[in-house]
C-alpha cells in the first residue's frame, strides 16, 4: 500500500520563505573581479553626486523688475534669486566664482534654451551677480551646488 503525505501550510510557507531568501543553498562568494566592478560603480556614483561641474552664469536686472517669475512672485533684482532649469523652484543653491560665493533661491526658469546649449546654466539677479563679480563682465564661470 502506498502512503501519500501532504505538506501542511506551515511546511509550504517555510519552504517558500527558504527559497525566496536563498536559504538551504550553498552560498557563493563573489569573485574579485565582481568586487572590483562594484567598487568602480560605487566610486563613480560618489564622484558624480559630489562633483561640481564648471558652468556659466549671467545676470538679469532692472528691465525685468516687476515681471512675474515662474514661482508667481514679481522679480526684484535687489534680492538674491536666480533662474535655472537644473533645480526645483524654491531650492537654495550655492553659486561660487573663484573665491566668492553666494546663496540664491531658484525662483524662475532660465536661461533661454538656446543659451543653455552654449553652456549657460544659471541666470542670477543683479544683486547676486554683484556679490561674485563686476556686472560689466556679463558672463562668468561658476560652480553650483544645492544647499
Amino acid at each position: 500500500m502506498m502512503r501519500a503525505t501532504c505538506l501542511t501550510q506551515d511546511q509550504i510557507r517555510d519552504r517558500a520563505c527558504r527559497i525566496h531568501l536563498g536559504l538551504g543553498r550553498k552560498q557563493r562568494r563573489p569573485s574579485s573581479s565582481t568586487l572590483v566592478k562594484v567598487g568602480v560603480v560605487a566610486f563613480s556614483v560618489f564622484w558624480f553626486l559630489t562633483a561640481q561641474a564648471a558652468e556659466q552664469a549671467s545676470w538679469y536686472g532692472e528691465q525685468h523688475r516687476g515681471q512675474l517669475m515662474a514661482d508667481g512672485r514679481p522679480f526684484d533684482p535687489d534680492k538674491l534669486t536666480a533662474a535655472s532649469w537644473s533645480f526645483d523652484l524654491g531650492t537654495k543653491v550655492l553659486v561660487t566664482h573663484e573665491d566668492r560665493s553666494v546663496v540664491v533661491e531658484i525662483t524662475d526658469r532660465g536661461p533661454a534654451k538656446r543659451l543653455c546649449r552654449q553652456g549657460r546654466t544659471i541666470d542670477l539677479s543683479r544683486a547676486a551677480f554683484e556679490r561674485l563679480a563686476d556686472p560689466d563682465l556679463g558672463l562668468i564661470d561658476v560652480t553650483t551646488r544645492k544647499r
